[in-house]
């Protein structure tokens, strides 16, 4: 049964014809390009290889499940005003 918690708030854009970009709460999480022969290879929000897939949901579940960042490991900053 696949883990569902991985997938759990994921919003996934068509790009184009064959590219998707995966996000969560706002947050890239990494992206998914068809090949010519078919393959899809999905990407983390590094731009590093997770793997290569015969299909787009195998290659959308290993960008969700992939292990996320902490925000200041992944360069993502919050600024805040304080009064």
């Amino acid at each position: 049964m696949p883990d569902r918690k991985a997938d759990a708030g994921t919003v996934w854009s068509r790009v184009e014809d064959g590219f998707h970009v995966a996000s969560r709460d706002g947050n890239f999480l990494g992206y998914i390009d068809r090949q010519r022969d078919g393959r899809f290879l999905a990407f983390n929000m590094r731009s590093e290889a997770i793997g290569q897939f015969a299909d787009l949901v195998a290659a959308m579940r290993a960008v969700a499940a992939a292990p996320a960042l902490s925000q200041a490991a992944a360069g993502i900053f919050t600024i805040r005003e304080t009064r």
